[in-house]
Formats: C-alpha cells, sequence, structure tokens
C-alpha cells in the first residue's frame, strides 16, 4: 500500500492546536495515521468516521447554536459559543483574537472541516492502485472512495458557506513538501472552495453510480441508516443543491446563481427526509446540539421573536418592531397557522411551537429584546431521550423550496412553484393553497419586518420564506444565516462571512483581520441596501 506522511496534514490544518484543545466536546475521531493505514479494514474504518468531522463542524455546540442565533432562529443570550455576544444588538465584529474565549465559533467548523478532509484524503491514497488488495480481504474499494469523495464535498462546502476563504486539499497535493516548507498551499477564495466542493460530490457521484454497494446502519457511518450507492447519490446531490442556493453573501450574489443547476439537482436530490440517528449513550459524537439546547426553553434557548412574528396576528410584533430595540419585550403571538399556534387560544400549541408563557430564562440586562413565548418542539423526541433518536438535518421541504424559488427567480411555472410550497403550507400549516395566480412578489418580501407573510393575500416570494423558516426550523447548523443573508435579513452588522480562525493565522504569520458590526466590512448592511462584502478590516 502507498505509504505517505500523513501527518503532515496534521502539521497544517491543526493551526493553533492549544486553541482546538479548548473545544466543548473533544474530537476522539483522530487515529494514528499509519496505523489507520496499515490494513484495508484500517482504511474502512477510518473513512466510515469521517462523516462525524461533518457532523462536529456543523451539529455541535459552537457549529449550530451560535449560527442559529444571528440568524434570530433560535433566541438565547448565554454566553455560551459566542450566542451573547454575536446575537446581542448592535451587532459586533466578530472578535478573532485567538485568544478570544468564545473562538471555538469558528475554530470547530474549520479545524473539524480539515480533520475530516485529512481523513478522507489518507482514505483515497490507501485505495489507489491497492484495489485488488482490499477486494481479496472482502472490502469494497469503489464504497470507499465514494464515501470519501463525499465527505471531501460537504467539508470543503461547509468552509465555502462560513468562511471568506479556505484551502482546497485533495490526494494530489504533496502533504510532505507543503510540511517541510517545499511547497505551498494557499488561501482561496470562498468561491473556488465552493467549486471544488462540487466537484467532489460530482466525483463521488460518478463513482456511486457506476457500483453498487450498501452502508448498513450497524456499521454506523452515517449514525444508523441504511445507505445504497443510488442513495449516497441523492444526498449528495441534495447537499449540492443546499451550497450553491445558499452560497451568496448578498441578494445579488444569490441571484446569480445557476438556478437551472440548482433545480436539476433537487430533481435527483432526496426523496425523503434525511434524518440521521443520535446515540448519546456514551457515544458523545452522534448527537445534535440545535436538536437539544435549542429545543430545551426553561434553560437555554427559545424560538426567536423574528421568526415566528411576521406570522402573528395580535398586533404583537407589530408593537414589538415598533418600540426601540433597547426597550422591547416580547409581546402576544398567535397564527392561523397551526405550525405556530393552535385554534383556540393564544397559549395553546401548535404542531412544532410550543406556549411556554414566561419571557424567557435570561438575565433583562443582556437584553429583554431577547425574550420570546415560544419555544421549537417538533424535534423534542429527541430531546425527552436525552439525545437519542433521529437527528433531522435535511428536510424534504427544503430542497422543494429551493425548486420553487428557482423557478421564481427564472421565470418558470408559478403554478408548479405554489404546488412545492403548497406541500407543506396547505398539510402541515393548514393554511389556504398558494395558487398559480397570486402576486409573485419579490425576494424581499419575506424579509421578518413584514407581517401577515403567511396570509393568502401574500406574495408567492413571502408564503415560500415563510414555509423555509418554519420547516427548516433547527436542522442544519448556519443554514437560516446562510440563506438569510443572500435576501438581506440578517441584522445589520451581522457578518456575513466570518475569517479564518486568528488561531489559523497567527500560525501562517498573516495578519489578522474580521468581519461584521454596524458599518464594518463584510457587515449585513441596513435592509435592502445593495452591495457585497468587502475584504475585511486588520486588527493588527
Amino acid at each position: 500500500m502507498k505509504n505517505r506522511l500523513v501527518y503532515a496534514l496534521a502539521l497544517l490544518f491543526a493551526f493553533g492546536m492549544a486553541g482546538c484543545q479548548d473545544l466543548t466536546v473533544e474530537n476522539e475521531n483522530d487515529p494514528d495515521r499509519e496505523l489507520a493505514l496499515a490494513a484495508p479494514g484500517d482504511v474502512e474504518n477510518l473513512v466510515g468516521n469521517t462523516f462525524t468531522d461533518y457532523w462536529a463542524a456543523n451539529q455541535w455546540s459552537d457549529g449550530g447554536m451560535p449560527w442559529s442565533t444571528i440568524a434570530d432562529e433560535i433566541s438565547s443570550s448565554w454566553a455560551n459559543w459566542g450566542m451573547r455576544d454575536m446575537s446581542s444588538e448592535p451587532r459586533i465584529a466578530w472578535n478573532n483574537d485567538p485568544a478570544y474565549s468564545r473562538n471555538t465559533m469558528t475554530e470547530q467548523p474549520w479545524f473539524n472541516a480539515y480533520t475530516g478532509i485529512s481523513n478522507a484524503i489518507d482514505a483515497l491514497i490507501a485505495v489507489e492502485g491497492n484495489e485488488a488488495q482490499f477486494e481479496a480481504e472482502g472490502i469494497d474499494p469503489n464504497r470507499i472512495k465514494a464515501f470519501a469523495l463525499f465527505n471531501m464535498g460537504i467539508l470543503h462546502g461547509t468552509v465555502a458557506t462560513r468562511f471568506d476563504q479556505g484551502f482546497i486539499v485533495d490526494e494530489t497535493v504533496d502533504l510532505e513538501a507543503v510540511a517541510l516548507g517545499q511547497a505551498e498551499l494557499n488561501l482561496v477564495s470562498y468561491t473556488e472552495v465552493m467549486d471544488a466542493a462540487i466537484e467532489f460530490l460530482d466525483r463521488s457521484i460518478a463513482v456511486a453510480q457506476a457500483n453498487d454497494f450498501t452502508i448498513t446502519a450497524d456499521e454506523d457511518w452515517i449514525y444508523g441508516l441504511d445507505v445504497t450507492n443510488q442513495d449516497l447519490v441523492r444526498l449528495a446531490n441534495s447537499f449540492a443543491a443546499r451550497f450553491l442556493a445558499n452560497e451568496g453573501r448578498s441578494p445579488e450574489e444569490r441571484a446569480a446563481a445557476d438556478w437551472g443547476e440548482i433545480i436539476r439537482r433537487v430533481d435527483a436530490g432526496i426523496t425523503e427526509d434525511f434524518a440521521p440517528i443520535g446515540d448519546d449513550n456514551g457515544n458523545i459524537r452522534e448527537w445534535d446540539a440545535m436538536k437539544f439546547y435549542g429545543q430545551e426553553p426553561e434553560t437555554w434557548a427559545r424560538a426567536d421573536y423574528r421568526t415566528l412574528g411576521p406570522a402573528d396576528e395580535t398586533g404583537g410584533y407589530q408593537t414589538w418592531l415598533n418600540t426601540p430595540v433597547a426597550e422591547r419585550n416580547v409581546e402576544g403571538l398567535a397564527s392561523s397557522d397551526r405550525r405556530i399556534t393552535g385554534p383556540d387560544s393564544l397559549t395553546q400549541d401548535g404542531k412544532y411551537f410550543s406556549y411556554i408563557g414566561v419571557a424567557g430564562p435570561w438575565p433583562s440586562a443582556r437584553g429583554s429584546y431577547h425574550y420570546a413565548t415560544h419555544t421549537h418542539t417538533r424535534y423534542v423526541d429527541y430531546l425527552d431521550a436525552n439525545a437519542n433518536g433521529a437527528m433531522m438535518h435535511m428536510v424534504k421541504a427544503e430542497m422543494d423550496l429551493y425548486k420553487a424559488e428557482g423557478l421564481l427567480r427564472t421565470g418558470g411555472s408559478t403554478q408548479t412553484a405554489a404546488d412545492l410550497i403548497n406541500n407543506t403550507r396547505v398539510t402541515n400549516g393548514e393554511l389556504e393553497s398558494a395558487t398559480g395566480g397570486d402576486a409573485v412578489g419579490s425576494p424581499a418580501d419575506g424579509h421578518w419586518s413584514n407581517i401577515g407573510i403567511h396570509l393568502a393575500s401574500a406574495s408567492l416570494w413571502a408564503k415560500l420564506t415563510h414555509e423555509f423558516r418554519i420547516e427548516t426550523f433547527a436542522t442544519a447548523g448556519a443554514l437560516a444565516w446562510s440563506r438569510a443573508r443572500g435576501f438581506n435579513f440578517l441584522v445589520s452588522g451581522t457578518p456575513v462571512h466570518f475569517p479564518v480562525p486568528g488561531a489559523e493565522l497567527e500560525t501562517l504569520a498573516l495578519d489578522n483581520y474580521t468581519f461584521g458590526g454596524i458599518g464594518g466590512p463584510g457587515a449585513a448592511p441596513k435592509r435592502f441596501q445593495r452591495g457585497g462584502p468587502d475584504k475585511g478590516t486588520k486588527t493588527r
């Protein structure tokens, strides 16, 4: 088997390793590389654990909770993981100092992504040219290749979605030469990293389409799910659709996405919800903070008023909007959307959200505008089972709504778009059907200051946004945030992407820089102000 100094990548990508040691949950998925490549069975075990690096980057506390609060999806003013600092108003610039106590908000997604990429590359190198040896031991080398490439795709996609730049690394990079200073691996823009992510996913699709295999639930590569080669093809296409739709940092960039390609990916994608099975009984890696902390209202979090308020029919949310931010306190909330509230009273639970009846568990000094009266309960069985059970990560409705968006953006059938919106609007929300004759409106119609976006009189764009917010709530880390920036729905001053972590920059001897803050570089502008992000502000 081809031997290679795989510790070079660890040296390269474990930039600021001291910072990594401060992560809330230790990542135990980092086996000794030489042992991992010693035999085909070891390689299979290595690649089988790579999805954990993706999951850690996106669904563990640092990669999920603060990214949801800055999107005003989940509300919490506790300081953990940067939630208070980054979701309070006025918004501030991200503190990219390596010594910042909440630096894991960016370090966890970054370092886990490149750890997973490292492991996937190791597996690819081990298999290439040695397929016969793997087959002789009853191990399918094509399954390893397809899964490694799939994870390289979703991990590069994670970096491209969250950061302004990153590294592109594949099995052709001579990591030993890089580690010895004999070759360079340069940072490139998020657009280039995203292009690479899609290429990796397409390589995975090509291998999976050409070879029959099954990843079994017992093997636990994707946490308790049986995944055939065709399932992997569909999943890769759906991740590609998600990444392509949410790559844009501004309304102009989102509009310029290849929506025809996104629709094609959706049509080739998942046909049912994707929900890995959490197993937190002594296996801390298989858990989802957004389904756990994000649904625990007595201590941790509530459903943010900006997500549910646009569907309010009491006037309470309008009062809240009309009140200066520092003086805001939670108001009433009731809606004809049966996912939010029941039909009989303000305090009756809806299908997805429940009334708690108190302002929130956080000190008023941290801002009463964080307060909320409802909590998300759609996946409460997972919380009640102490982080065991299905962890919804990609609902089929997400894909339907990308297709509906693509149709609206490209002049496609408004009736088909309405039908896709109705897949959840009517059955789940018990709302009047959207029709192809409804006003199309504009993407701006879904802004959180527009009340009544769920009503029959609302435009198709407004109804689409409402469905996306309610149906994808707390599914994937950074999903609500990355979508909102593409519509200019983030609160002014919120970073539209984040810098390379400061610990990484320090190791590379590069100037530190950051994004965000009112009027700052790379910050969400005031409502509907046009113009993309710039290149950041140096902090030293």
